[in-house]
């Protein structure tokens, strides 16, 4: 797991620096202003429809292509992916077509403030954007089918050529004062990221047959653990339409942009981290869950969660320390003013919490998945979504658009709570007594380390620039956590200082 978790993340920050770029070049050339709502407005339409079906796909394809090769043979399984892909390909042209029809009517959904051309170009936007359903529904198989083949570089470096496309589109875009060009862009980069799925595939002995059987016996056990999936998806996107519709109402389209703006920095985190490492150790628990090894699969999980926690919390309280000059960095150009770094630091200091929850549920989750129960996670998730939106109502009240951020963060750490509780009904304990330890002293330990890089930031900005004075205080700060995990004498850390020592050993 830990050398495929670091390749994940190294490559995810590639991808993730050039999404900086991507946003940063989006932000110079058009601010926090109405083409970026609409953009926003318009990619919510076909994400929200692929990840009804795509979520689904992501969680159970892995087992059940799994469960056929343990009980029929890998050419039965090769024929479920087929069969799987072409359902898939169907369900895609209906989407789109219903997309087209019902563009309108979803765009004043999302953002009841737009009218008059605004509207217009909100439709045409969507319009374009649906066609990357089809790249949305193609990935969700082939993304599992590659990694259960060992093959974790291709998929992790679809985001890299995405972003590459968009921002060479997004520079055009603004360069002509062609709006559209950045959603020509946007569906072209959604559609060429998966270039190479294709070759990789049939490298690793896929061989494509045109078969639709909705009542084959795979399909069944896939739409079992999918629909449940699909419904938990689906509170998801309505929670975010809701954060969205509640935004543009009380607060005018540009806050849906600082919500924008402030969630894809924290993404950078969960993006490099906490994917890398629940998609490296997903494989594994899958076969062990299959094959009824629930010790060995607690095992692996707790030490995932540890993992995961040992980055994700410095790195969440790290980002919350040194908000405005990380977000005067990525955006600070052009359109994009003193104010807009203002209140999308509000909002990322507000939101960042949720990054630590959901992080912790994410890799709890994927025990339930391992074993083809997609029905736990998913009524805590929308128990989850139904907190978020009725404190959404609550918080706005006290807190203004922050309170739209906080809502999220609140629901996340009750879901987190839940997921671990129904998790050790189902599976017994977890011995999560010593992980507790270890993430206790993470957390003080990351808190100490926010607080020096503020200390630092706050005696440097003022002396020299705010840009030298942050990576300043981000190098001292990140030396100061490294040394002092060292001494904390956390297993898993112990494990990987121990594994390196002999790995160059041997070499000398």
């Amino acid at each position: 797991m830990g050398q495929t978790a670091f390749m994940l993340m190294l490559v995810t920050i590639l991808s993730k620096v050039f999404g900086f770029l991507r946003e940063s070049v989006m932000a110079y050339f058009y601010g926090a202003g109405d083409i970026v709502a609409i953009y926003a407005v318009a990619n919510t339409l076909p994400v929200v429809i692929a990840n009804f079906v795509a979520s689904g796909i992501i969680y159970g394809f892995i087992p059940i292509y799994t469960k056929a090769k343990n009980e029929e043979g890998e050419e039965v399984a090769e024929e479920f992916t087929s069969n799987i892909f072409n359902i898939l390909m169907v369900f895609g042209l209906v989407a789109v077509i219903f997309g087209f029809i019902f563009a309108g009517a979803f765009c004043k959904l999302f953002s009841p403030d737009l009218k008059g051309e605004l509207l217009h170009t909100a439709i045409v936007f969507t319009r374009i954007i649906m066609f990357a359903i089809f790249a949305y529904l193609y990935s969700a198989v082939f993304r599992g089918y590659l990694n259960l083949k060992g093959n974790f570089f291709i998929p992790a470096v679809t985001g890299l050529i995405m972003n590459i496309i968009i921002i060479t589109f997004t520079i055009i875009s603004g360069l002509a004062k062609n709006p559209y060009l950045l959603a020509i862009g946007c569906l072209l980069g959604n559609v060429l990221q998966y270039i190479m799925f294709p070759k990789a595939s049939r490298e690793h002995g896929y061989k494509y047959k045109k078969k639709i059987d909705i009542h084959n016996k795979y399909i069944k056990s896939l739409i079992m653990i999918a629909i449940p999936v699909i419904v938990s998806s689906a509170a998801g996107e309505i929670a975010l339409t809701v954060d969205n519709s509640m935004a543009s109402y009380f607060f005018g389209n540009a806050s849906i942009s600082f919500l924008r703006y402030s969630k894809t920095l924290l993404a950078l985190i969960t993006g490099v981290i906490t994917v890398s490492v629940t998609t490296s150790i997903f494989p594994t628990i899958s076969h062990l869950g299959q094959k009824g090894d629930i010790e060995n699969m607690k095992i692996q999980i707790n030490s995932a969660i540890v993992l995961t926690m040992l980055l994700v919390i410095p790195a969440t309280i790290g980002m919350m320390s040194l908000a405005e000059p990380i977000i005067k960095l990525v955006y600070q150009r052009g359109a994009f003013d003193n104010k807009s770094v203002v209140v999308t630091a509000s909002m990322l200091i507000a939101y960042a919490p949720f990054v630590i929850f959901q992080s912790f549920s994410d890799v709890i989750d994927k025990g339930f998945y391992a074993v083809g129960d997609s029905k736990s996670p998913v009524i805590i998730v929308v128990i989850q979504q139904i907190i978020n939106v009725i404190l959404n109502f609550i918080l706005i009240q006290f807190f203004d658009i922050q309170g739209l951020a906080l809502a999220t963060a609140i629901s996340a750490a009750a879901g987190a709570i839940m997921m671990l509780i129904k998790f050790r009904k189902n599976f017994g304990r977890i011995n999560f007594k010593s992980s507790l330890k270890s993430l206790i002293k993470i957390t003080v330990l990351s808190i100490l380390m926010g607080l020096i890089a503020s200390v630092i930031y706050g005696n440097l900005s003022g002396k020299m620039s705010y840009l030298l004075a942050m990576f300043i205080s981000i190098i001292i700060a990140a030396i100061f956590y490294a040394l002092t995990i060292l001494f904390a004498r956390i297993p898993e850390v112990m494990k990987m200082v121990n594994r390196l020592y002999h790995k160059f050993s041997k070499k000398k």
